[in-house]
């Protein structure tokens, strides 16, 4: 989805999951020489998504296909709000 520490991205992410019934399950991090990950898991009745942090990689949501799309459908409709 893009960087791991862009502020303005994970701002849009958690509007969209809060929008679309999301909530947060677990969450975790850890690290491993350079690498740092941040994991969270989130549940609502679309699915259940795993949304994850990693130094060098990004941020990253995986899921179900249908899911994931709902959640960049809502993320561009967040983006585009005034």
């Amino acid at each position: 989805m893009g960087a791991e520490f862009d502020a303005n991205l994970q701002r849009v992410l958690g509007a969209a999951l809060r929008d679309l019934g999301y909530v947060l399950d677990d969450e975790s991090w850890g690290v491993g020489g350079s690498q740092e990950l941040h994991k969270w898991v989130f549940d609502a009745p679309l699915g259940q998504l795993v949304v994850e942090a990693e130094t060098y990689v990004g941020l990253s949501i995986s899921g179900p296909i249908e899911v994931v799309s709902a959640v960049r459908q809502q993320m561009a409709a967040e983006r585009a709000r005034p």
